[in-house]
């Protein structure tokens, strides 16, 4: 975990440092936001019959505005993944809850108007919380630690002196989150099992 957070302030930092001569009206804002995540981890011996667990997620971000149209949008989020699948009359389902930060590049694709569009994309790292299969706890099986992308689209609203945000995106698991079953390892029985976070995110909320 501590490499992690590390990594990611260094990226903070580096982007601030970059962008700061880049523009001196360069401005701050904050945000919260909230909706919801449809997730479906690819396992690597996931044969097709899996579906999407569909969760709440919210959380606060900040801009940092380079230019009128491009920005700096750290974040830091309550993000649920995970899959379910029938077994037989049962449905089995795993969560993996994570406090989720990506650091994200946006652009705003119209300088002026009531709705702007925008496009974003960014590196993003997971700290795990908690991880069950059905109410079970399993966090022993994978790593504390996720790294990956956050990718999407969405638009700004006028909404007085602030603006109203809604924002589609999906997170792409780039690394192995299964550690494998501490069990079998003590016992010398290899676990070369594979699991990546996947998750479509949809999110409403407000630019201060």
């Amino acid at each position: 975990m501590k490499k992690g957070v590390l990594v990611c302030a260094a990226v903070l930092v580096l982007a601030v440092l970059v962008a700061a001569p880049a523009s001196a009206a360069s401005q701050f804002k904050f945000g919260l936001k909230a909706g919801v995540s449809s997730a479906n981890n690819k396992w690597s011996d996931d044969d097709g019959s899996e579906s999407a667990v569909v969760k709440p997620t919210f959380g606060a971000f900040a801009i940092y505005e380079l230019s009128p149209t491009l920005a700096i949008q750290p974040e830091i989020n309550y993000l649920v993944t995970g899959e379910k699948w029938e077994v037989g009359d049962v449905t089995e389902v795993e969560n993996f809850t994570y406090i989720h930060i990506p650091i994200l590049l946006r652009a705003r694709l119209m300088k002026e108007g009531k709705f702007i569009p925008v496009a974003f994309a960014g590196p993003a790292v997971g700290f795990l919380l908690s991880a069950k299969w059905d109410g079970e706890d399993v966090k022993s099986f994978y790593k504390s630690t996720d790294f990956g992308v956050d990718m999407g689209l969405g638009g700004e609203f006028a909404l007085g002196k602030m603006k109203a945000l809604i924002d589609l995106r999906y997170y792409l698991g780039l690394t192995n989150a299964y550690s494998g079953n501490p069990v079998l390892m003590a016992m010398m029985v290899p676990t070369e099992w594979s699991m990546k976070n996947a998750a479509f995110i949809l999110t409403a909320g407000i630019i201060f």
